[in-house]
């Protein structure tokens, strides 16, 4: 299990988070600083790590992107060692109830402690948190206007993303990349891919992309097509995390969120 912190560029660091059992599927995650404001905190299976890190960056405080524990892992870590937080009421809450979470996603990054200890709030000004649901209803991401930086969680996650959980808003989604797209922004702080320029063509690219195939999907629906078949004719056969996640994060997953959304 590592925990790598690297420059990105002047008051830009990257936290990035690998373990073997990540690995072993392809996913690694990483967390970002930007003057001074961490944002995510890790999975739970690199908390030690993690937290050295956070030790020797000295954050001011941090934002929690959403509630999955790739990205909100290390929340009851932080507020323990009393860091201050910025996250959704609506993550909050999933926090300290601690759901059940599949067990390839227990395997790989672990599961999040119950938040327990109330959370102490900061001002991340001159960055603003900008609501962003979609992926989950309780994502949100991290703006600097002046730089041109967002730090974006799951927001992008790449141009073609054909898998989905069943529980994620396609339709919001893309109103939340419509909006960052307008910001304009010059870097972009992927938790999954990675910092990304020449963001603006990569966020209409996938706006493009979700459109069209989200319509193919409803015409589909309307001429009678099940959902199996819309999913072999749109998206192709199912990926390595489909079975593995039981269909949980899924093509056929996508599939239904499209359908459900309308």
């Amino acid at each position: 299990m590592t925990v790598h912190v690297e420059t990105v560029e002047r008051d830009v660091l990257r936290v990035h988070c690998r373990s073997w059992r990540g690995n072993a599927v392809g996913y690694d995650v990483s967390a970002y600083l930007v003057r001074g404001v961490l944002v995510d905190t890790g999975f739970p299976r690199v908390r030690g790590d993690v937290m050295t890190a956070v030790e020797q960056i000295a954050p001011r405080g941090a934002v929690v992107t959403h509630w999955h524990e790739d990205h909100a892992g290390n929340a009851p870590a932080f507020v323990a060692a009393g860091i201050p937080l910025l996250l959704d009421a609506r993550c909050e809450s999933t926090l300290r109830e601690r759901p059940h979470i599949a067990l390839y996603r227990s395997l790989t990054w672990g599961v999040t402690p119950p938040l327990a200890a109330p959370v102490v709030p900061f001002d991340a000004s001159p960055l603003e948190v900008i609501p962003t649901p979609g992926h989950t209803a309780d994502h949100q991401v991290l703006w600097d206007a002046e730089r041109r930086i967002l730090a974006s969680g799951d927001l992008f996650l790449g141009v073609k993303v054909r898998v989905a959980h069943e529980h994620e808003s396609p339709r919001r989604l893309l109103e939340s990349l419509r909006r960052v797209a307008a910001l304009e922004p010059r870097l972009l702080l992927d938790a999954h891919r990675g910092p990304l320029t020449n963001v603006v063509p990569l966020l209409q690219a996938k706006i493009e992309w979700m459109e069209a195939t989200m319509g193919e999907m409803l015409a589909l629906a309307r001429m009678g097509a099940e959902e199996g078949e819309i999913q072999q004719r749109v998206l192709g056969s199912e990926e390595f995390v489909g079975r593995v996640s039981f269909g949980e994060y899924s093509k056929l997953a996508f599939v239904r969120a499209v359908l459900r959304d309308g």
